[in-house]
């Protein structure tokens, strides 16, 4: 089955979009045991702004999706709940500006695709590593947590290393969202 994903990996890397943007990043080198195991799941080293900022966007869609069907059974009351939805955007918007934003590590640039991505690391990280990521878009448009395994990991001129992944597990729903943005910000070029 491995073999299977380096394959299909390998393919989709070649016919992929991918674009660079600057993300919020961390990485952590795993296990081959673990390279499987759900992003999410809570033995991975998780930051806490990640997980505020994972949590809602998850109750942002379950909202949205709520307020879809109300609206449809009763528009007044799915209006109100849409105002204090604003509200509660609005609170959380400024918890966000004011506490989280200095708590954030700085955007680094990202290339990156619905099937991998490349980044700066400050070492050599060898081929075939699996590593646990979560990425952060600054303007809110994702925060995915996958597992990837490093393809390839090469100094550059900045004394930095240029290290290629391709993932391993990414939810359905997150790589949609990686979708979105490639597909988005390529519109807009």
């Amino acid at each position: 089955m491995e073999n299977l994903q380096h394959q299909n990996a390998a393919t989709e890397r070649r016919v992929m979009s991918r674009i660079d943007a600057a993300l919020r990043i961390n990485y952590q080198i795993i296990s081959d045991e673990v390279a499987l195991n759900d992003p999410y799941d809570p033995n991975f080293v998780l930051p806490r702004y990640f997980l505020l900022l994972a949590e809602l966007d998850q109750f942002d869609h379950a909202l949205n999706y709520e307020l879809e069907q109300l609206t449809e059974k009763d528009q007044q009351i799915a209006r109100i709940l849409s105002l204090f939805n604003q509200k509660l955007n609005l609170i959380t918007g400024s918890l966000y500006d004011a506490i989280v934003q200095s708590m954030l590590p700085v955007p680094e640039q990202v290339n990156f695709s619905e099937s991998g991505l490349s980044f700066y690391s400050d070492r050599l990280i060898a081929e075939g590593t699996y590593i646990h990521l979560t990425l952060s878009h600054p303007e809110n448009f994702f925060h995915i947590a996958a597992t990837a395994q490093v393809v390839y990991s090469r100094e550059e001129e900045n004394g930095k290393y240029r290290t290629g992944a391709y993932f391993i597990t990414l939810h359905p729903q997150d790589r949609s969202k990686l979708g979105e943005c490639v597909e988005l910000t390529q519109n807009k070029q």
